[in-house]
């Protein structure tokens, strides 16, 4: 349970530092922190899927 606080955590306060408040600004590098940051997320929720319907086939094949 602590893993997955720290994991939204990080995600919640990753996204605040991509604001005009902080030091990115508000133009071209905002834009890129905030489309580097969902394509990562993206390739996790991916990857956890897949490991989990894998995690899960394996189980079933027993």
């Amino acid at each position: 349970m602590k893993f997955i606080t720290l994991v939204f955590a990080l995600l919640l306060s990753s996204q605040a530092f991509a604001h005009t408040d902080h030091a990115l600004g508000h133009g071209t590098l905002h834009m890129i922190y905030h489309a580097v940051f969902w394509a990562l997320f993206a390739v996790v929720v991916f990857k956890a899927v897949t490991y989990f319907k894998n995690k899960n086939k394996q189980k079933s094949d027993l």
